[in-house]
């Protein structure tokens, strides 16, 4: 499950700062999706749809959008954002893991060296 605190994590992880500033960004988005897990674009605010495009541009949020026909043949396009749980789970974890020892690390001192011409 998403949760605001889940969600900051991952924000400040992403995009840095202040664990305030993280958790603030959080409760805005999390108020608008709420249990939901898609939203329309028209819902949001402007002034708050700043942060939706700096979530989007940070991996954290994703859209799409459909397009309807309407009844007098011209089509109207309906924009959707996306918080994808297994996206959030994925960028908490890559911060959890510990960094993997290059593989060159363990090689021995013999695949370093290039055999001499002629050799």
């Amino acid at each position: 499950m998403i949760t605001v605190q889940k969600l900051a994590q991952a924000i400040a992880k992403r995009l840095g700062g202040t664990e305030a500033e993280a958790l603030a960004e959080s409760r805005t988005v999390m108020s608008y999706f709420g249990f939901r897990s898609v939203i329309i674009d028209n819902a949001i605010h402007p002034d708050d749809r700043k942060v939706f495009y700096a979530l989007h541009d940070a991996g954290l949020l994703q859209s799409f959008w459909e397009t309807v026909p309407l009844l007098d043949g011209r089509n109207w396009r309906i924009f959707y954002w996306s918080l994808n749980e297994a996206d959030l789970d994925r960028i908490l974890v890559d911060e959890q893991a510990p960094p993997e020892e290059p593989v060159y690390n363990s090689l021995p001192d013999e695949a370093w060296g290039h055999p001499a011409p002629g050799a």
